[in-house]
């Protein structure tokens, strides 16, 4: 593993945060590409510690009454990072799900990932088609990095970090317009259907820009 500390100091932007989160994109795919493979090998674990680069031997955590947060052994500990990894593939603890209900571009955009979802398996000439399924996985994505962002919570250290999970929202919306703009384009389905979806979209873009002015406004120490 590499030597460097992710968490250290508390006044991360958004360009420091999207880079770890890059980052640990690359290290979640790493991962479960090697557990994919190797799960079912009888020297998993160890293969896996070898092949991300962890020098420790794979062992027990021997810090276990130890809060992660305050070990000091944590930037050299392959369980540390297995821990990331799967926080960044989770996206976000369930416990916060009834509170991010409450947000209206995280309502509004998990909405269209389930008209998306149920117009296109109504049409079966066109559910199988790849920009329809491009579409339907953009959608959502939206509601996901919504939720993710919110589990990171609105305190200084982590709100920067909120607002670039948010920036890969919005970004995923306008993918999904895009992907509906080349559906319609192929004719395979109503124009007016598809315009409604188009619109209904273009609407969840709008409401995760404006939640992300909203949590900017709230950083007040820069």
């Amino acid at each position: 593993m590499e030597e460097e500390n992710y968490f250290e100091g508390d006044d991360w932007d958004e360009e420091d945060w999207e880079r770890f989160l890059q980052k640990a994109d690359v290290r979640t795919a790493k991962y479960l590409e090697l557990f994919e493979t190797l799960h079912t090998h009888p020297d998993c674990d160890k293969l896996i510690a070898k092949e991300m680069g962890w020098s420790r031997k794979y062992e027990d955590c021997n810090y276990k009454n130890e809060s992660c947060d305050n070990c000091g052994k944590r930037d050299d500990c392959h369980i540390y990072e297995v821990n990331q990894i799967f926080d960044n593939a989770i996206e976000y603890d369930e416990t916060t799900e009834s509170d991010v209900e409450n947000i209206v571009a995280y309502k509004k955009s998990y909405k269209l990932y389930i008209k998306l979802s149920k117009y296109f398996k109504d049409r079966k000439e066109v559910n199988a088609d790849e920009d329809v399924l491009e579409a339907i996985s953009a959608s959502s994505v939206i509601p996901a990095k919504i939720a993710g962002g919110h589990g990171m919570g609105y305190e200084k250290d982590t709100l920067c970090g909120n607002i670039a999970n948010c920036k890969r929202s919005l970004k995923n919306a306008r993918k999904c317009i895009y992907m509906l703009e080349i559906v319609r384009a192929k004719a395979t389905c109503p124009d007016s259907d598809i315009n409604i979806l188009i619109g209904d979209a273009i609407k969840v873009e709008r409401e995760v820009i404006k939640w992300i002015e909203y949590l900017r406004s709230r950083i007040w120490w820069r």
